[in-house]
């Protein structure tokens, strides 16, 4: 058996050698930097997911009451990752010490416990890490089966190099998170659905109704893949049936097998019904809201195109609005395959419903990162099929598009902030006994310090009692520490939503006007404050690090005033 199987890869590999070429890149991108851990080198959406997974090891409970991506597909390919490396804690005799301590792992304050047991916390981040980047090679790979499905085999290299060279798709996979997981699953059920478009396979079809169901339990955003899956499916079966009744009993399998492929991967559903009931209750009140959480000073709608923008580069972002207009058009003349529909059917209504003023972050626009290459890959494709002088021009286009976005996602891969290490080392040389340090958020948004510093910790965050951080609000406006350390991740929530807490905002608003503090050193991105699709569409442009690799500024700031006002 694993003769045949090497057999047939390797056939496979000389027949499409460009693909593990393109594979190998993309998985060296995605990988590059991924064992940078300490000082917790994370952000919160990936230590929450990496904490959840572990709670069903240490709980001894895979049956978890937390829905909030929707499913729990995710948290169980990251319990599996963390298999391995159980078993060189037991190889090495770790395996007692960490489980007896693993409950105070978490994501705060998990940054407090031992320096054994926070190794262990980081070998199983790096494991989950693992998690994403073979998803994301998985669908690079993905996207060359389809564009070869839709069109030809270059406009399957295509999508799959533009997938490839789209940074923020490729700093996504960085992290533990479930948007790269998701796409493989959402790309992989397009491919099943466009193929049983082509063959008409009752077989093919059942297979990505039962992969729509697995994109949703990663997450729920994938849901959506339903509906180009509903057209195929009427459009098999609507003519064959007679009758409603006859339709209905031809298609009841495949809702069926979403449901299943649903509930076999989120089986927490039967165990805290209520809790499933009232996290989908919240999640479609909070998409359809009129409340804005987000001040952006720009509609919807250019917010996410500036996230699609700042995540592909502005050459491949230009080029991939070009191609939706082109493919639009190939289609109503009727030069290409229609079977491109099912992509638009999905992506045009998904784009619809991220535009709503609770929906903007730029995880919202994950999906379509691999949905544009692949339509950029058809009409990559299709423009050096035209004559003589259009292909000239096509070929020269489709080479400055890959070698800008290339570049781009180089640069971004490889200068991605590591900022509170940076922050960790000017602590450690610069403070010291004489030093008082307040903070405002959590110990994993923050470097660390000397343990001779005096740091007091207030954590400013509606989960936390308002009695607890008052103190340091009014040793705030006293001008009472002599050193304020902040995070971007903690204080442009204040920015993003001023009417949260309008006094905290106000007070974050007089440190950066540098009133009474002045900023002696920043780590990281540079300070911004500033909700505007402009900032992005300008980042989109430039070779710097990419704004969401993961990693926050931070500001020091000192008294400018020898001596406290009160």
């Amino acid at each position: 058996m694993p003769s045949i199987l090497w057999n047939r890869i390797s056939k496979s590999v000389r027949r499409e050698p460009f693909v593990p070429l393109i594979a190998l890149a993309a998985f060296l991108l995605m990988v590059f930097g991924t064992w940078r851990l300490r000082p917790h080198l994370t952000f919160p959406d990936e230590t929450g997911a990496i904490e959840l997974a572990l709670r069903m090891g240490y709980e001894q409970n895979p049956f978890i009451d937390n829905f909030r991506k929707g499913g729990n597909l995710h948290l169980y390919l990251l319990a599996l990752s963390f298999v391995p490396v159980t078993l060189y804690w037991l190889v090495t005799g770790q395996f007692g010490d960490i489980m007896s301590g693993a409950a105070s792992v978490g994501s705060s304050p998990s940054w407090g416990v031992s320096p054994d047991l926070l190794t262990a916390f980081y070998d199983v981040l790096f494991a989950g890490r693992l998690v994403s980047v073979l998803f994301g090679v998985g669908t690079v790979v993905v996207l060359y089966y389809l564009g070869r499905e839709l069109l030809d085999r270059r406009a399957g290299i295509l999508a799959s190099v533009f997938l490839t060279t789209s940074v923020g798709y490729v700093l996504t996979a960085h992290y533990a998170t479930e948007d790269v997981p998701m796409t493989f699953f959402l790309m992989l059920g397009f491919l099943l659905t466009v193929r049983a478009f082509h063959s008409r396979e009752t077989r093919t079809l059942l297979a990505a109704a039962l992969v729509a169901g697995l994109a949703a339990s990663t997450k729920a955003t994938a849901g959506l893949l339903v509906l180009p899956i509903a057209i195929v499916i009427i459009e098999r079966h609507w003519d064959e049936s007679g009758t409603v009744g006859e339709f209905i009993k031809a298609v009841w399998r495949y809702p069926t097998l979403t449901i299943l492929g649903y509930v076999a991967t989120t089986p927490s559903i039967f165990f805290h019904p209520v809790s499933w009931a009232d996290e989908i209750s919240r999640y479609v009140v909070r998409s359809t809201s009129d409340s804005v959480s987000y001040n952006w000073s720009d509609p919807g709608w250019l917010i996410q195109l500036a996230h699609l923008a700042e995540g592909q580069g502005i050459v491949l972002f230009l080029f991939s609005i070009l191609s939706v207009l082109l493919v639009i058009a190939f289609l109503l003349r009727g030069t290409l395959d229609s079977a491109v529909w099912l992509l638009l059917l999905y992506a045009i209504p998904y784009f619809a419903v991220i535009t709503q003023g609770n929906m903007t972050q730029f995880p919202r626009v994950m999906p379509l990162f691999p949905v544009l290459a692949v339509l950029a890959g058809v009409a990559g494709s299709d423009l050096t099929r035209s004559d003589r002088s259009m292909r000239v021009v096509g070929i020269g286009f489709l080479t400055l598009v890959v070698v800008f976005s290339g570049v781009h996602t180089v640069a971004g891969v490889a200068d991605v902030s590591q900022s509170r290490q940076e922050a960790t080392e000017w602590t450690h040389a610069n403070l010291d006994s004489a030093d008082t340090v307040d903070v405002y958020s959590q110990r994993v948004y923050l470097p660390e310090f000397p343990e001779e510093a005096t740091v007091n910790r207030y954590v400013i965050h509606s989960t936390f009692p308002r009695e607890e951080w008052q103190p340091g609000l009014e040793r705030l406006d006293c001008n009472a520490p002599e050193y304020v350390v902040l995070s971007s991740y903690h204080y442009f929530r204040f920015f993003k939503d001023p009417s949260v807490y309008p006094g905290v905002t106000e007070r974050m608003s007089a440190l950066f006007a540098e009133e009474d503090y002045e900023i002696v050193r920043t780590f990281g991105p540079p300070v911004d404050t500033e909700l505007s699709a402009e900032r992005k569409f300008r980042d989109s442009a430039g070779l710097s690090s990419f704004p969401e690799d993961g990693n926050p500024t931070i500001v020091v700031l000192k008294r400018i005033d020898d001596e406290p006002a009160c």
